[in-house]
Parts: structure tokens; C-alpha cells; sequence
């Protein structure tokens, strides 16, 4: 392998050569002519255009020169140079080393799309590659050139067509020839800043043809298209055009909100580096045997590589000494010590594994990556690793959180990346999303350690017992400071209870049931039955699931029920035995019991402990005096009559009992079902067993047990249907009497029946980022209806689901630019989109201007035929309520 050595800047010490130094060497390779890669050199290896450009750019003697056309071979003693095209600027090359010990491509600044003012990309094979990673990060994947060309030619005809000036920002060398070739074919008068002007001119002195332009001059302005360096964005000669629309073309424009952070009118995605698309794809072209990485994101690519079997370091950053340098014996020359492959473990080999997770396609091949992993854990590591990689810290069941919010973690990673609160709210915006925005804090000042897994769980449990924010800061702090970057991105990624790779808790069932060779079904029930998939796997590892069982105090997922459309479709699925369960669907939150003689615990379907929230329930389920589970529904309840669920939620997220509450809004439980009594599991039992018990236990005051009908036909589940309705009640439950309780699953052996409710046509008058794969795109809207007396929007609501995805990015090109005001994620838009909203029901509420509000809205469809003349308003909105309009 050919010897390398990183100190300031990339030397090659059996050839005493240095490759883009920033300090003056004797003998340097200069890979193109922009400012952070050239240097007054005494010998210095480059194209011809590279020269030229230096020589236009720096002035005087730049130093002895050794031209090499591309793909010409040259002996420099013991050691030859070949140069190809890097497609990054003009006469940008990158320079294919070979000596005894091997070869090595070091490509310097470079991008695979085929641009319009650069020679055309070209790669060799090679033993070594030493590449830059500017945009080593998996969301830096450019849309196609085509696209982003067309939308910067619109930018420019609208804005001349509204009589102002558009300004182009793009860097002097390169960027802005890369503009100047982009109007080529729109026939737009164009003016250059001095510096563009003055590359332009040497870029024409070696064949690349541009439109027709002009050196900058205010008084001839009017009606041109003006290109700038980036610089001169809020300058003086900028400043004095009032009449002005400014963009700017750069990979950066792919961050949320860029054009905001960047202070101007619009960013395009236009960029002279290399995707992270293209950086694994030049891996794969190169072959190498190892990776070196530079610039920008260099740590988390490595990683992403190692994380692909491949051996790859980053040259910059905390593994920097990972690669050293040794005395050789035999010549008494420096070489390269070969890079240790270390093995990733602990928590920076989960960290590896999630990141090949989230770049992964396709389900088996996430099970069979994980499988592996899963496998090689130790005992006491693997119940903590699976269980994280749901996105928990801990199991479910565990009752205590962890209570560390954004703005502890905010504290905490200023303290450790010594950024002021200013510089992590701009990393933040930029992201959207707190992994990405702790992995970039972090590389400011970067750890080195490598926490076990056991170790990062005795952290979280630190972090859970500590008292305060103060407590827990220094504690995450303390951490932040010992980790790299991507450790530190996946540690708030499980905080925030969101690892954002793709991966639901099916898969990771699934990797466990391939890792241990047991059937997958029953892991999927031992994880339902202990609420936890790390002692699910550890039994799966141990061959030991059928001891998994229903355990009081360890809530289970509900039985789920799937949706039909009508009586008739309800028959046909579970009449065949010619009757069918029907029960009142209830309006009300789902509820788990368990209940001894000595405690009573209340959880809800999310498995979240909720006893304190209604203490007369479990009052009242105390008095039972048995061992028992329930599956039921807690109801907003007087006199005999269930409420609505709106005066339910008056009693949800308070942290302790209201006493006044209790007697405003009074509840009841009502029992289903019935899980497990005296200590033995009803789950496989059939319905009708666990039923038939559920009637013989004296229920008390506040616990009742729901009333079942006996249907045998389609018609008497419609007539039972319409009788709930005119109870006040959603629907119908139907059920099939010999069905067993199987938690978490949504089979068909309960079904629902409810008809929707009326919709309305509303307007969006806000939109907000969503969250994980919807972290860049504008996917929570807020909605309004209209006040016919003042003409007022009103808002009524909000909702984020029921469109797809296709729809969702098309709407958020569209209100980025009806952007009215913005504060943080959230966006005032000018109101134009019309959509139609389905709920389950509508109240009164001091949420909203409007004093309603719509219990699970969901968007139905656009409304493009419709304005905000169209919509409804509020008085048809009220009148739904059932109040005066």
C-alpha cells in the first residue's frame, strides 16, 4: 500500500510529495485553482487551465510548473502521476499516484454529474482513494441538474417580468461559470461581478463558449441578470439595487430552510461537489482497498463505509490518529502504518449498524444486517440494544421517563461543542432534526471514546434518576464531551425516543426470530406478553419463549379491530357460525387494569401508566379484591350516560389528581374483556370463557362490565348499529365469540363499524415541518373556517395525515412560496389551499380562534376547485356542534 501521511495537508513521503497543501512546500499537487487549495509552491504539478488560473487569480511567479494534459502517464523517478478529469471546475483534476508499494487516486474536489463549463469526470482503479466527503451525509442527495437549471431560468424570467433585477450568488470560480452556462439558452442579458468577469475570460481562452454578458455597471442594470460571488450578498453594490430578487445555487440549499439562514429570496441545489449518492458510487467505481476521507462530513462517511465492510478512516477530525505513521526497517523511510481495522464495537458498532439500517432498501436485507449484529452481541449487551432499536431508552413498562427535553440537550451540547446558544439554534434550523443537529455540534470539538453498550445504559439510568435539569445537564454534558460526533447524534436519536432509520419494532422482531432460529411469531407474542423486546430477544437467544406470560403490572398491546364498511360486509366475515358479538363502540380512552389486593395500576394503550390521572377508577378496582387484567375503556360518565370525549380530555396529561376534576367530570370504567384472573392467563381462552368469567365477578360502583347483543343477521347488526348511534355512541364492536385475545394485532376477528362523520372544506393558514422521513417537508397543516360576519379566518384545526407523500412535497414547493411570516418550523401562509377534512366529531374548545375543534381530523382530498370564497364557514361548522350559529 502506498506510504501516506496527514500533518497540514496529504503527504506522500516516499515521493516527497504533497497534495493540496495550505502551507509552501517544494513539491505539491495542486488538484484546481480555488484559494483553499493553492499555495506559492517552489514545484508544483497541475493542468494547464489550473495554471492559468492561479497565475490570473494570485499574479506573479507562481513557481516552477510540470504541466500534465489528462490521461497522460509521467515518470517522476521512482513514482508516476496520471491525471483525470475531477469535473469539479475547470482544468480540476485528480491525480492517480503509483509507486512499488501500490496506487493511490486522490481526487481532490470532484462531482460525477457532467457539467456544462468542466471537463467531464473520469475514474481509475486504484488500491487507495482518498477522497472529500463535503456532503458525506445521506440527506445530501441532489435532485437532477435538469430540474434545478429549469427552476433557476423561471427565477430569472419572473423576476425581469416583475421589473426587478435577479442576482445569481455563486462562487467566482467555477459556480459562477457553472450559472453563466446555465442561461446559455435562455437569451437573458447578463452583467458578471469583476471577479466572475475576470475567470470568465480565462475560461474562454480555453474553449468553453458562454452566452454573451458584460463586466457589472449600474447605470446599464435594468432588465439584466447579475451573477455575484457569495460575498457580495449584502454588500454595498448589492444593496444599492432596490429593486432585487437574490439566490443562491448550492448544495447547501438542500438543508430545511436554507434560503432563510442563507438571507436570501431563494436557494437552488446546484452543486460543484459530489453527492452522497455519488461518493459511494465513486467507491464502488475506485475498488479500493481502503478509504481515506477529507473535508466536511469525513467521520460519518468513513463510518457509513466501515458500516459496508469497507475499510475507510477520515484523515480529519477524532480518528485522525487512528492513522499514523512508522519507520520502515528495511529503507528507513517513512510509510504508512496499514489502518487498523478495528473491529466497531459497543455502542459505536450499534451506532455503525443504524446507519447501514437507515441506507438500507429493502426489508430482508435490514433483517438479515441486523440478524447479524443481534447475533454477535453478548447476553448482557443484547436486551439493551434491542430495545433501543425501537427508539426507546427502555422498555415500555418501566414507568419512570427519563424527562430530558430539547432544552436540556440544547444546554448540554453547547457545553461540550463549546458553541454559543446562537450558533447551535442556526445548526438546529438548518437539520431539523436533533440527531443531525448533534452530530454536526459535536464535530466542533469532537470526543474519542467508545462507550459500551452497557455503559450508555448506566447513563440513561443516571439521567433518569437525576433531580432537575441542572442534575441531568451536566450528566449529558459529562457524555457529549467523551463521544464522537455520530455516538453523540444516535444518544439524543434514543432521548427523543426517535432513531429515525427506518426500522419498526416488526423488523427488529423479525431480525431477532433470524439471529436465534426460532419462528417469528413467537417472538412477536413474547414481546407483546412482557411489553419488552430486549427480554424477548434474550429469551429467543436462550431458546426459552414459551416461558414468556402475561404478567401483572407489565401491560400488554390491545386487541385491535379492523374497519368494515357496513352490516353486510360484517356478516359476511364473521356470521358463519351464525351469530356474531356485538357491543357499543365507546367514545371514551382505552384502558388496561391490573389489580391485586394490594395495588391497582391503570395503563393506557400506548402501555404509559395513567393511575394517578383517574384515582376513583382504580379506587373503585381496588375493591374487587382479586388478581385480575382488564381490557376496557374509561368513559366521561353521569347519571348512567356516557359524555362526549371532549369533557373526557379535560382529565388527560395532568401529572397528579385534580380533586375538583373528580366531581366535575366524573368517569367509569367499562370492561370488555378479561385477561388474566387469579393469576392465570385467559389469552387463549375463547371469548365466550373469558366473558362468562367477566360475569360471575361482583363489579363495584364506577367498574361495570359492557353489555353484549347477540345478532344472526345482517339486518340486526344494522338495527343494533343505528340503536348505538342513537345512544350517542361511534358504532359497533363486532365480534367473533370463539376468537382468542391476541395482543397488538388487527386481524379480523373484531371488527368496527362506524360511519364518518360530515366534512368541511377548509383553508390551510399554516403549515409546520413534520417529523422523522417528513422532517423537510411541510406536512402539518393548520386549517380555517370563515366568519361570514367579519370575514375572519377562524382556525378550527390541524391535521397531517391523508395525503401521500407525492402530494405533501409538491404542497411544500408551493407554500414555501406563499410564505407570509415564520416562526421556528412554523410557517403563516397566504391563504390559497383548499382542503376537505373528515372528523369523528366537533366541540367547543378555547384551543382555537374559531372555539371549536375537530376530534381526528384527517385530510380527505384537495380541494384545487375550490377558493377561500368556497369554504365553510363557521356558523355550518357550529351547527354540526349541535350549537347556536
Amino acid at each position: 500500500m502506498v506510504a501516506i501521511e496527514y500533518r497540514k495537508g496529504l503527504h506522500l513521503p516516499d515521493a516527497d510529495l504533497w497534495l493540496d497543501p495550505w502551507i509552501p512546500c517544494d513539491r505539491a499537487f495542486v488538484s484546481h485553482a480555488h484559494s483553499d487549495h493553492t499555495g506559492r509552491h517552489r514545484h508544483l504539478i497541475c493542468t494547464a487551465p489550473t495554471a492559468r488560473l492561479m497565475q490570473a487569480r494570485m499574479g506573479g511567479d507562481i513557481g516552477q510548473l510540470d504541466i500534465l494534459p489528462f490521461g497522460e502517464r509521467r515518470a517522476f523517478g521512482s513514482w508516476a502521476g496520471t491525471l483525470f478529469p475531477a469535473g469539479h471546475v475547470l482544468g480540476s483534476a485528480q491525480l492517480l499516484y503509483e509507486d512499488g508499494q501500490g496506487s493511490l487516486l486522490y481526487t481532490g474536489d470532484f462531482k460525477l454529474r457532467k457539467g456544462l463549463s468542466s471537463e467531464v469526470f473520469q475514474a481509475p482503479r486504484a488500491d487507495t482513494l482518498v477522497m472529500e466527503t463535503t456532503y458525506g451525509l445521506p440527506h445530501y442527495v441532489f435532485p437532477p441538474a435538469e430540474a434545478v437549471i429549469a427552476d433557476v431560468l423561471k427565477f430569472c424570467t419572473e423576476t425581469l417580468e416583475d421589473g426587478e433585477t435577479p442576482v445569481l450568488l455563486g462562487y467566482a470560480l467555477g459556480k459562477a461559470q457553472e450559472i453563466l452556462s446555465v442561461l446559455h439558452s435562455a437569451g437573458l442579458p447578463i452583467m458578471l461581478h469583476g471577479s466572475v468577469y475576470t475567470v470568465a475570460q480565462v475560461y474562454e481562452e480555453f474553449g468553453v463558449t458562454f452566452p454573451a454578458y458584460e463586466k457589472y455597471d449600474p447605470e446599464k442594470l435594468s432588465g439584466h441578470v447579475l451573477i455575484c460571488p457569495p460575498s457580495a450578498n449584502g454588500s454595498r453594490l448589492l444593496t444599492r439595487i432596490k429593486k432585487r430578487r437574490v439566490a443562491v445555487l448550492t448544495g447547501w440549499a438542500l438543508d430545511p430552510a436554507a434560503r432563510y439562514r442563507l438571507q436570501v429570496d431563494a436557494a437552488f441545489p446546484l452543486s460543484d461537489h459530489a453527492g452522497y449518492d455519488d461518493l459511494v458510487q465513486l467507491v464502488e467505481t475506485v475498488q479500493p482497498r481502503r478509504v481515506l476521507t477529507l473535508h466536511g462530513f469525513a467521520q460519518e462517511f468513513a463510518r457509513d463505509l466501515r458500516a459496508r465492510g469497507i475499510d475507510a478512516w477520515a484523515l480529519t477530525g477524532a480518528n485522525q490518529l487512528e492513522f499514523s505513521i512508522v519507520e520502515s526497517r528495511r529503507s528507513k523511510t517513512p510509510e504508512a502504518v496499514p489502518l487498523r481495522d478495528r473491529p466497531a464495537h459497543g455502542f459505536e458498532r450499534f451506532c455503525s449498524v443504524c446507519e447501514r439500517i437507515r441506507q438500507s432498501t429493502g426489508k430482508l436485507r435490514k433483517v438479515r444486517f441486523l440478524a447479524t449484529y443481534l447475533r454477535a452481541l453478548p447476553a448482557e449487551e443484547l436486551p439493551h440494544a434491542a430495545t433501543w432499536l425501537t427508539g426507546r431508552a427502555f422498555p415500555p413498562h418501566e414507568e419512570k421517563a427519563i424527562n430530558v427535553g430539547w432544552s436540556i440537550i440544547h444546554r448540554a451540547l453547547g457545553a461540550a461543542s463549546r458553541l454559543s446558544m446562537a450558533e447551535l439554534r442556526t445548526i438546529s434550523r438548518r437539520h431539523n432534526d436533533a440527531g443531525l443537529t448533534a452530530t454536526e455540534a459535536l464535530a466542533h470539538h469532537p470526543g474519542e471514546g467508545n462507550l459500551a453498550i452497557g455503559e450508555i445504559h448506566s447513563l440513561l439510568v443516571d439521567l433518569r434518576a437525576a433531580r432537575g435539569p441542572i442534575a441531568k445537564t451536566e450528566i449529558l454534558t459529562e457524555a457529549f464531551r467523551r463521544m464522537p460526533p455520530i455516538m453523540g447524534g444516535y444518544l439524543v436519536r434514543i432521548l427523543t425516543g426517535d432513531l429515525r432509520i427506518g426500522l419498526k419494532e416488526g423488523l427488529v422482531e423479525e431480525a431477532v426470530a433470524t439471529a436465534f432460529e426460532v419462528d417469528a411469531t413467537d417472538v412477536r407474542e413474547a414481546a407483546m406478553l412482557l411489553g419488552d423486546i430486549g427480554r424477548a430477544a434474550t429469551l429467543a437467544s436462550e431458546k426459552r419463549l414459551e416461558q414468556a406470560e402475561l404478567t401483572i403490572f407489565q401491560p400488554i398491546k390491545c386487541m385491535l379491530a379492523s374497519p368494515e364498511p357496513d352490516a353486510v360486509a360484517i356478516w359476511d366475515r364473521l356470521g358463519g357460525s351464525g351469530r356474531v358479538w356485538l357491543e357499543d363502540k365507546l367514545d371514551g380512552i382505552r384502558a388496561q387494569i391490573h389489580v391485586t389486593p394490594e395495588r391497582v395500576e391503570i395503563y393506557t394503550r400506548d402501555l404509559k401508566r395513567i393511575t394517578d390521572t383517574f384515582p376513583e377508577v382504580a379506587t373503585a378496582a381496588a375493591r374487587l379484591r382479586r388478581e385480575a387484567v382488564f381490557d376496557g375503556e374509561i368513559l366521561a360518565w353521569e347519571n348512567g350516560t356516557p359524555l362526549s370525549f371532549f369533557e373526557l380530555q379535560k382529565r388527560l396529561g395532568r401529572r397528579e389528581a385534580d380533586l375538583f376534576l373528580g366531581g366535575e367530570i366524573p368517569v367509569a370504567y367499562m370492561i370488555f374483556d378479561l385477561l388474566q384472573l387469579d393469576g392465570r392467563s385467559l389469552l387463549k381462552k375463547p371469548l365466550t370463557e373469558r366473558r362468562s368469567l367477566l360475569q360471575r365477578l361482583p363489579l363495584t360502583d364506577g367498574i361495570l362490565a359492557a353489555e353484549v347483543h347477540t345478532a344472526r343477521s345482517a339486518d340486526e347488526i344494522e338495527e343494533t348499529f343505528r340503536a348505538a348511534r342513537a345512544r350517542g355512541n361511534e358504532g359497533l364492536m363486532a365480534k367473533d365469540p370463539t376468537s382468542i385475545y391476541s395482543p397488538g394485532r388487527r386481524g379480523l376477528s373484531w371488527l368496527k363499524l362506524k360511519k364518518e362523520f360530515a366534512t368541511l372544506d377548509v383553508i390551510v393558514v399554516a403549515v409546520e415541518y413534520g417529523h422523522g422521513r417528513r422532517s423537510n417537508v411541510l406536512s402539518d397543516y393548520t386549517f380555517a373556517v370563515r366568519d361570514e360576519a367579519s370575514g375572519r379566518l377562524l382556525p378550527i384545526g390541524k391535521a397531517y395525515s391523508g395525503l401521500t407523500d407525492t402530494e405533501i412535497e409538491e404542497l411544500t414547493e408551493v407554500f414555501l412560496t406563499q410564505m407570509v411570516s415564520r416562526t421556528g418550523n412554523r410557517l403563516e401562509v397566504d391563504p390559497r389551499i383548499v382542503i376537505e377534512v373528515a372528523f369523528d366529531a366537533i366541540q367547543p374548545s378555547d384551543r382555537h380562534a374559531s372555539g371549536l375543534a375537530l376530534r381526528f381530523p384527517r385530510i380527505k382530498r384537495l380541494r384545487p376547485d375550490k377558493t377561500v370564497a368556497d369554504i365553510d364557514t363557521l356558523a355550518a361548522a357550529r351547527r354540526l356542534a349541535g350549537l347556536p350559529a
